[in-house]
């Protein structure tokens, strides 16, 4: 996973994370440089940026949700332009309002630049009708995927809108994966770097959102 961070980071003269960080840290990492490459192999240029949108030379990702606005620390994002298109904002570990006014964790989600800047002035948490792109991140070693947490993954996008929502993580237990195909959702289960078919299969539908962005 780390080669596949480094890789995104480019330019980021160091970061926060390192191969010794926490799993479930460095694979949301993992899955948001998988967003960045399918960004790219559509055309468009990425920038590394901090929270004033000056280049970030030290990219800080968030290890816990919170607000796109939080001061806490100096996070970063990248901002992801394609040729004539409205800007595009990846990041790591946000709250975005729901249909329902119920603010969700998303653990990586490309947001319009707009509806991110006005978050941070005006400390509002974007509206989920503005996030082009979310996925769900579940790291798992030793144990298994259960069927509730596919079902609350299903209650969640049910608040979040249900286009451009992904599920991904590296274990299974033989039947989230089944509920999720019954209800038509996309996901991936079993990726990792050890699994490059799925890595291909899930930066192509990426890539797809992507490209339908390209056309509206």
């Amino acid at each position: 996973m780390w080669d596949d961070i480094e890789a995104a980071l480019g330019s980021a003269a160091s970061t926060n994370l390192s191969l010794g960080s926490a799993g479930n840290d460095l694979y949301e990492c993992y899955v948001w440089a998988l967003v960045l490459e399918a960004a790219r192999r559509e055309g468009a240029t990425i920038r590394l940026l901090n929270r004033t949108g000056a280049p970030a030379t030290s990219f800080w990702f968030r290890t816990s949700p919170s607000a796109i606005f939080s001061t806490a620390h100096d996070y970063c994002h990248a901002q992801i332009d394609f040729p004539g298109c409205p800007s595009l904002e990846a990041h790591i570990g946000i709250y975005v309002s729901g249909k329902s006014k119920v603010n969700h964790e998303c653990d990586v989600a490309v947001v319009y630049k707009d509806e991110a800047n006005t978050c941070r002035a005006e400390s509002v948490y974007p509206r989920s009708s503005k996030v082009l792109l979310a996925i769900e991140c579940k790291y798992y070693l030793s144990s298994s995927l259960g069927v509730n947490l596919g079902r609350s993954f299903l209650g969640l996008i049910n608040d979040i809108y249900t286009s451009g929502r992904f599920f991904v993580s590296t274990q299974n237990s033989g039947s989230v994966d089944r509920l999720f195909s019954r209800h038509n959702k996309e996901f991936e289960i079993g990726l990792s770097p050890m699994t490059p078919d799925l890595e291909v299969r899930l930066r192509g539908s990426f890539e797809k959102i992507f490209r339908n962005f390209k056309t509206q």
